[in-house]
């Protein structure tokens, strides 16, 4: 039920690798230039125009709201395997 967020601090070229590493080793929240939290609603801005980019596709542009829906997907599971 929360959101998974992390900002990466500094993204120079030799950040990018040691950031992308972390992402492959399944430690990036450790790593020294990402900063990592959890929230159930996140609202992103910034000075600049950027858009932003959903499931491949063009998104709106920013600021976003972004929220967990609870219950909002049905799982079904059998009984027995």
């Amino acid at each position: 039920g929360l959101i998974h967020c992390y900002i990466i601090k500094d993204l120079h070229f030799f950040n990018t690798l040691t950031v992308s590493l972390s992402v492959l080793l399944g430690n990036l929240k450790n790593h020294k230039d990402v900063e990592y939290f959890t929230a159930s609603e996140v609202t992103i801005s910034s000075s600049d125009t950027v858009r932003t980019n959903v499931d491949g596709e063009e998104g709106p542009a920013l600021p976003i709201k972004l929220s967990v829906l609870p219950r909002h997907i049905r799982v079904v599971v059998p009984d027995s395997l």
